[in-house]
């Protein structure tokens, strides 16, 4: 496991080449705990991602808790893997309007190459709203 300090971590995460989803998002990395898998990421749940009745859409919502899943599971391996997701189920507990929403991500168990995931986000209230778990590959970065 990584000893990384949340700091150290952020860092080294925003050092990683853009990726088009995350600067859709606004996601803004809060805190990385590599040694337990954990990571808090904020988004901007933007207007132009809701449906008809002024929630967002569950793709951007499972989008957002996809990226913090992953962000806990490549954390404790220095963020030079990928984490491609073998399948995710989300729960949609309340609609979220736009605006500031957080995410938690945690590694749930690693068995050889694949990792399970547990993930949650936050409306603008703090409420819970969508929880999701997932089954991902490590995969090591093609760059590395």
């Amino acid at each position: 496991m990584s000893e990384m300090t949340s700091a150290q971590a952020i860092a080294r995460l925003t050092k990683r080449p853009p990726v088009g989803a995350t600067e859709l998002l606004a996601s803004e990395p809060l805190e990385i705990d590599a040694a337990l898998g954990w990571a808090r990421i904020a988004y901007l749940g933007k207007p132009e991602f809701c449906n008809e009745r002024g929630f967002i859409h569950g793709g951007f919502l499972s989008a957002m808790l996809d990226e913090v899943m992953a962000m806990a599971a490549t954390a404790p391996r220095n963020f030079d893997y990928v984490v491609p997701a073998l399948g995710m189920k989300a729960s949609f507990l309340r609609g979220v309007e736009p605006g500031r929403l957080i995410a938690e991500g945690s590694i749930i168990k690693v068995q050889g190459r694949e990792v399970y995931l547990a993930g949650e986000l936050f409306n603008g209230a703090g409420e819970l709203a969508v929880t999701a778990s997932a089954t991902a590959r490590f995969r090591k970065l093609p760059w590395k």
